[in-house]
């Protein structure tokens, strides 16, 4: 599935961002020149905060052209290094993008933004020591930093320290969305969907029939029917903003961690002890490019101890356009079990995931009305990933699953072309189909299976097959999303 989007986690006075690249290094060096009439040439003030509000705005071609002439022009402005590293990064071009950071960093020794940076840039070089010396420095500078807590946790994660990657993680989503969040980390906690709304409140409701504190849960069901009902939804995917009086009505409780199920590691192991390995890595390598699936992939505890925390913590923050919501590491979704899950694979089968580290874990969850006529509502478009190894498993109840033969994933044996970067292999959706169009390869729909695990080159194109399951909150479909290692070669669009 997806990868977690690169988010920026922008605020009103940030000094440096991250944002999707919409063309190639080659196309936005072109005609880099900026026309301005000599006599009324703008301060070096102006034209930096002309690139830097393009760059907020997404507009990285014309934000590059400003970068590129202040930095030729001699500018020595930290900001416009950091940025133009972000650039840089986005584009797969990390040495350019570590060459200015730590310009910038040179610039202005303190800037924890671009310590941080930095870190991520080692961290996808494999430098990993180096990686976690740089980002513990933009703790140090800036303590409530959250973005570099989840770096940090990441680059640990990969190193293999998984209980001090666990605290990261911890931290970071308490800045985030727990009782240390401060306004500027809230802007993304304004937007919402209709269907996003729906989700937490058959979330709260079934808290409540838990016996999750009840009356708080109940409560919080009818206060946000009350506001879902006073607001004229344009579907049920828009996403759309909160408006100041909603805000306010849900201060403290919208996109909040306000209820965490524990999810401890097992003392038996979680993975399946009687899986039959070889069969299953054989199985793997019969494909050109490698795919199989894993039926009762987990234990019955794993899987039981697995599922409550997903349906029971509030972690569902990020909105889809499409309508499902994701959970992230650095949100809330960090936990023992699912890490000791991600090791057992790696040790299980060791000719399929090599010396692969996890690199990515998340998990999505979809609303049930996806079957509905007309429904806007549906999962996952076609893409690629930018990792070695993948593993997709289920968890909801096969007798929420009202078509045996769908539901699941499609893998195309097609993989994303080496000199696609990742915006394109995992977002151009209409390049990728295309590409699908004029090859002559297969597709592999495995049904979806309740404890089915899906292991395949990352490199595949993929899609979430259609979907019918029964409505109510126990029956959405969940799965979760592993990826281990990094895409081979160095791919620019």
């Amino acid at each position: 599935m997806s990868p977690e989007p690169q988010e920026s986690g922008r605020r009103e006075d940030s000094e440096v961002t991250t944002f999707p690249v919409l063309f190639g290094l080659e196309e936005i060096q072109e005609n880099i020149s900026i026309s301005t009439n000599t006599s009324s040439k703008p301060s070096k003030e102006k034209l930096i905060n002309k690139a830097r509000n393009l760059h907020k705005q997404g507009n990285i071609p014309e934000a590059t052209k400003y970068y590129q002439q202040l930095i030729n022009e001699g500018c020595n402005d930290h900001r416009i290094f950091s940025n133009y590293a972000a650039i840089l990064s986005n584009l797969g071009k990390l040495q350019e993008a570590e060459f200015s950071t730590r310009k910038a960093i040179e610039l202005k020794p303190d800037f924890a933004e671009a310590h941080s940076n930095l870190g991520t840039i080692l961290k996808d070089l494999g430098n990993l020591q180096e990686a976690e010396l740089s980002t513990r420095k933009a703790i140090e500078f800036k303590p409530d930093y959250a973005d570099a807590h989840s770096n940090l946790g990441a680059i640990l994660l990969q190193k293999g320290d998984y209980n001090l990657s666990l605290k990261y993680f911890a931290e970071s989503a308490e800045l985030l969305r727990g009782e240390k969040t401060q306004r500027d980390n809230q802007i993304r906690s304004e937007i919402i969907s209709k269907a996003k709304i729906e989700h937490d409140i058959e979330q709260f409701e079934y808290l409540a029939s838990q016996g999750y504190e009840p009356k708080k849960f109940t409560a919080l069901a009818i206060l946000f029917k009350k506001v879902s009902a006073e607001i004229n939804w344009p579907s049920e995917t828009k996403l759309i903003s909160l408006n100041n009086h909603h805000q306010s009505l849900l201060q403290g409780s919208y996109n909040r961690l306000i209820h965490t199920i524990e999810t401890p590691k097992l003392r038996q192991e979680a993975v399946n002890n009687s899986l039959n390995v070889e069969k299953i890595t054989n199985n793997y390598f019969d494909h050109e490019f490698g795919l199989t699936y894993i039926d009762d992939f987990l234990s019955p505890t794993a899987l039981e101890s697995l599922r409550k925390f997903l349906l029971g913590s509030t972690i569902w923050f990020e909105v889809k356009n499409n309508g499902y919501l994701g959970a992230y590491f650095k949100e809330g979704l960090a936990n023992p079990l699912i890490i000791q899950i991600a090791n057992e694979l790696r040790t299980k089968f060791p000719k399929i995931f090599k010396n692969h580290p996890i690199n990515q874990i998340w998990a999505y969850k979809y609303d049930s009305r996806a079957k509905n006529k007309n429904s806007s509502l549906k999962g996952i478009n076609v893409h690629a990933d930018f990792a070695a190894v993948n593993v997709n498993f289920w968890i909801t109840p096969n007798e929420a699953n009202l078509n045996s033969e769908s539901g699941g994933l499609i893998v195309y044996d097609i993989e994303a072309p080496k000199e696609w970067g990742f915006k394109t292999f995992n977002n151009d959706e209409k390049r990728i189909r295309k590409e699908l169009n004029k090859s002559k390869g297969g597709t592999k729909i495995i049904p979806y299976n309740e404890n089915r695990a899906v292991v395949f080159n990352s490199n595949l194109f993929h899609e979430t097959d259609h979907y019918e399951f029964k409505e109510g909150y126990e029956n959405r479909r969940i799965n979760i999303t592993m990826l281990f290692g990094m895409r081979s070669n160095n791919q620019t669009d």
